[in-house]
């Protein structure tokens, strides 16, 4: 989803960080440098509108052994980002050099992880209203802006933990869409990516939740007890614990073959997780 902005100075440009790092300024994507130019890029996109001092870009680029030159190759590094997107299309000024440092100036919505908040809040206002089929939407929309891991393929421990934060906020954007979905009765279709992503979050309790709640839902009491106990292993074996009370408390209700019934729904006016009794 790429959107178009207002201002004649920034229009059409989108910078995707939600996957391996792209410019795009239309329907042309920009050819970016070479590693060390998009590490810098990176660090300017994801602190978009703000002044990002040199030595933060140092540190991101070299770490802790920064060359005695590293400044001036900041500097050099950040020509060539400007000369690649001018060359895509865009204005030569995108990057500001500010006091200390460099500014990506741009206008809200020119960058996926701008767009992913806006959906996300819109879809949440949407549930909150009673409108679930809507809030699935934006939800879903929300998700496909993913292109793999953020970042994917930036060898720079400074951008760690920034990749580390969007990963984490799909996952509880997940979790929250499959609450609402579960809700509306869309058990059987979850089944199959909820199974990949337990197997990819062994011991992110919330997925195996949702898991056994569509097996169970789908008539496969069976495979949801036998989820219930691969989790109990894991965790077991891996943290020392047994699963959440609320795990338990699912477990005991699919043993007991009692209706299904998600605390989560209060949140959404008018839904109701069917069950099964």
């Amino acid at each position: 989803m790429i959107v178009e902005s207002s201002s004649d100075s920034a229009r059409k440009i989108f910078f995707r960080v939600l996957g391996p790092l792209r410019v795009c300024l239309g329907k042309r994507e920009a050819v970016l440098p070479e590693s060390r130019q998009l590490t810098v890029l990176a660090v300017l996109v994801t602190e978009v509108n703000k002044a990002v001092p040199l030595g933060r870009l140092v540190d991101a680029v070299w770490g802790d052994t920064p060359p005695v030159t590293a400044d001036k190759q900041i500097q050099t590094c950040v020509w060539r980002v400007r000369k690649a997107l001018v060359q895509a299309g865009s204005r030569a000024d995108l990057i500001e050099t500010v006091r200390g440092g460099y500014r990506l100036r741009l206008p809200d919505g020119c960058v996926d992880t701008q767009l992913f908040e806006q959906l996300r809040e819109r879809g949440r206002a949407r549930a909150r209203a009673g409108d679930p089929v809507g809030a699935v939407g934006d939800y879903r929309a929300a998700l496909a802006l993913f292109r793999g891991e953020p970042l994917a393929g930036l060898a720079s421990r400074a951008l760690e933990p920034v990749a580390a934060y969007w990963a984490e906020r799909r996952l509880t954007l997940l979790e929250e869409c499959f609450d609402v979905e579960l809700a509306l009765g869309h058990h059987r279709e979850l089944v199959g990516e909820l199974s990949l992503l337990v197997d990819e979050h062994p011991l992110r309790e919330q997925f195996r939740w949702h898991l056994m709640a569509a097996l169970y839902l789908s008539d496969r009491r069976a495979d949801a007890l036998a989820v219930y106990h691969a989790g109990r292993a894991a965790l077991i074996s891996h943290v020392g614990l047994d699963p959440c009370a609320r795990l338990q408390d699912l477990h005991q209700r699919i043993i007991a073959g009692d209706p299904v019934l998600q605390p989560e729904t209060v949140a959404y006016p008018g839904l109701v997780l069917r069950g099964v009794s």
